[in-house]
C-alpha cells in the first residue's frame, strides 16, 4: 500500500515538473483588438488571415484586421507588397514590429501579405523576384498592310529593406511599309528602406525614338521618397531627386542637370483578381528650350490564371518643347496578354 501511494505522488510529481516546463517555454502571443488574449504558436500568415494553433482550442484563423498586436519566439520571413523581413514579432514601447534584439523594424500587421518561419538547419535569404511581360501584336493586310508590335517588360526584386525594378518598353509600328514609330524604354530604379516608409532612390534611364530625331536619352539621378500606402490591397510611393540627362538630337549631344519627380501606384480589386497601375516620371531638364519630359503607364490587368492575365494599358510621353517637326504627346493603346513568373 505504501509502496503505491510513493509511485502515485512521484508520478504527479513528473507530471507537474513536465507541466512546469512546458509553461516555462515561452509561447507566442497574439493580442486582439477587443483586449482577448491568446497564447500558443503562430502558423502563417497569408490571404489576410492569422492562423493560430493553442493548447485548448486548436488551430485558430483569425482575421487578420482584429489582431493588434502579435509576439513570438521563433524568427519569421515576413513579406509584403514593398518589402521583405526577417527576424521574431516584437513589441517595443508598444510598437509592433519585427527584428531581433538588436535590431528592430516597425511593422504594420495589416501590411503583410505572408509569412513563414525561418529554417533553422539551412538559413533562408529574404528573396523575392517576380518578372512579367505583357504582350500586344496586330497584323493585317488586304487593302492595307499595318504590321504594330508591343512589349512591356518588368523585372522586381525585393530583398530586406531595398527593392530593384528593371522595365524595358519596346513599341514599333509600321503601315504601307513606313514605319510610324520605333521607340525603346529602358529603365531602373533602386529603393534603400531607411525607414518603414521613407527610402533613397537611385535611377537610371535609356529612350530612344528615332522618328522624333530622339537618337538618345540617357538619364542618372538619385533623390529621396516616402511610401505612402503599403499593404495587401496595394501600393502608392513617390519620389523627387536630380539628375543628368545626356541627349543626342540629330547627333548633337548636351548635357543638362534635371529635377526629377516619380509615382508608383497599385491598387487590387477582388481578391487581387483586377490590377489598376500608374507609373509616373516627370524632368524638369535645365535648359533653355527644353522643359519637361513626362513618360507614364497607366492600365488594368485582369487575371485569367495564377500566371496570365489580360492587360490593357496606355502608355503617354509627352514633351513641352518636343525637336522641330515633332509633336509634343505620343500616345499608345495596347490590349494584350501578360505573362508573370
Amino acid at each position: 500500500m505504501m509502496r503505491r501511494i510513493i509511485l502515485a505522488m512521484g508520478s504527479r510529481c513528473l507530471l507537474l515538473l513536465a507541466l512546469a516546463l512546458l509553461g516555462s517555454a515561452r509561447a507566442d502571443t497574439l493580442l486582439l483588438h477587443n483586449g482577448d488574449r491568446l497564447s500558443g504558436t503562430l502558423i502563417s500568415i497569408a490571404d489576410e488571415t492569422v492562423v493560430f494553433e493553442t493548447v485548448y482550442a486548436g488551430v485558430l484563423k483569425v482575421d487578420q484586421r482584429v489582431v493588434a498586436q502579435l509576439e513570438t519566439s521563433r524568427a519569421y520571413n515576413v513579406r509584403g507588397a514593398a518589402f521583405e523581413q526577417q527576424g521574431q514579432f516584437r513589441v517595443l514601447d508598444g510598437q509592433q514590429g519585427v527584428g531581433q534584439v538588436d535590431k528592430f523594424s516597425p511593422l504594420d500587421i495589416t501590411s503583410i501579405q505572408s509569412t513563414d518561419r525561418v529554417q533553422r538547419v539551412v538559413a533562408m535569404l529574404p528573396l523575392d523576384w517576380v518578372s512579367r511581360v505583357d504582350l500586344s501584336a496586330v497584323f493585317s493586310s488586304g487593302n492595307s498592310t499595318t504590321e504594330s508590335f508591343n512589349a512591356l517588360a518588368e523585372s522586381r526584386l525585393k530583398r530586406s529593406n531595398a527593392e530593384h525594378l528593371a522595365t524595358l518598353l519596346r513599341n514599333t509600328e509600321k503601315a504601307e511599309g513606313v514605319t510610324s514609330k520605333d521607340q525603346v524604354d529602358l529603365s531602373y530604379g533602386f529603393k534603400r528602406f531607411i525607414s518603414p516608409r521613407w527610402y533613397g532612390s537611385a535611377n537610371g534611364n535609356y529612350f530612344r525614338d528615332e522618328l522624333k530625331d530622339i537618337d538618345q536619352r540617357l538619364s542618372v539621378g538619385a533623390g529621396l521618397g516616402f511610401q505612402l500606402a503599403n499593404s495587401r490591397l496595394g501600393v502608392l510611393s513617390t519620389e523627387l531627386g536630380v539628375s543628368a540627362v545626356q541627349e543626342r538630337f540629330n547627333g548633337i549631344d548636351r548635357t543638362n542637370p534635371a529635377a526629377r519627380w516619380a509615382i508608383d501606384f497599385q491598387r487590387y480589386f477582388f481578391d487581387r483578381q483586377v490590377e489598376l497601375f500608374h507609373r509616373q516620371t516627370v524632368l524638369a531638364i535645365a535648359s533653355e528650350g527644353r522643359g519637361q519630359v513626362l513618360t507614364s503607364s497607366t492600365g488594368l490587368r485582369f487575371a485569367l490564371s495564377e500566371r496570365v492575365d489580360t492587360a490593357l494599358r496606355t502608355d503617354l510621353n509627352y514633351e513641352t518643347d518636343p525637336p522641330l517637326g515633332s509633336q509634343n504627346t505620343d500616345t499608345t493603346y495596347t490590349l494584350g496578354i501578360g505573362l508573370k513568373f
